[in-house]
């Protein structure tokens, strides 16, 4: 992240306050690309909150915890039928064939912490390492949001593809989220 590394939780609890999609496209001119985009991304805090460890970068763990917080859209540590389904078809698509009741191992209704690590499909987080060291910058991380939100591959996020983005951790502190679901594997 590009706040010159470090930031106050204070302050990113501050930044993290206003709605996620008001965050994202204020001051973001639509006409710069990626560019515009990853600059605006990056000092949102997103790679900072889900960078447990706070090196910089995100581990395959790392990147894992941050998905479930970010598909466990109630905060309640469980990821439901409907939130994974919800989470599934936004990062994969609608044609996305995840059976739910496979990885629900233990038949509570819900995706716990161990069943979604150990059913963890790596597919986002191997093909955003761009350089494949095992670990995402936060210009990886940023451009691998950027590139799933275009759904379209135009290089441009349009109004219609602002959408990928609702309901991402709802402006809530995403570091708080991040730190109650633990690790997931």
């Amino acid at each position: 992240m590009t706040f010159g590394k470090f930031m106050t939780a204070t302050a990113v609890a501050a930044l993290l306050a206003v709605p996620a999609s008001a965050q994202m496209w204020d001051g973001y001119d639509r006409n710069t690309g990626y560019d515009g985009f990853n600059s605006g991304f990056n000092e949102m805090g997103y790679h900072d909150a889900w960078d447990r460890d706070a090196d910089g970068m995100l581990n395959e763990r790392e990147f894992s915890t941050g998905l479930y917080a970010d598909w466990d859209t109630d905060n309640d540590v469980r990821i439901t039928e409907v939130e994974y389904t919800r989470g599934a078809e936004r990062w994969y698509g609608a044609d996305y064939d995840g059976d739910f009741d496979l990885l629900d191992e233990e038949g509570t209704g819900y995706l716990d912490q161990n069943e979604w690590g150990s059913n963890w499909n790596n597919e986002y987080f191997t093909s955003w390492d761009g350089d494949n060291d095992g670990f995402l910058t936060a210009d990886e991380y940023s451009t691998g949001v950027y590139n799933t939100a275009d759904l379209d591959r135009d290089q441009y996020i349009s109004i219609e593809e602002e959408g990928w983005f609702e309901g991402w951790f709802d402006g809530d502190d995403i570091e708080a989220e991040v730190r109650e679901v633990g690790d997931t594997w």
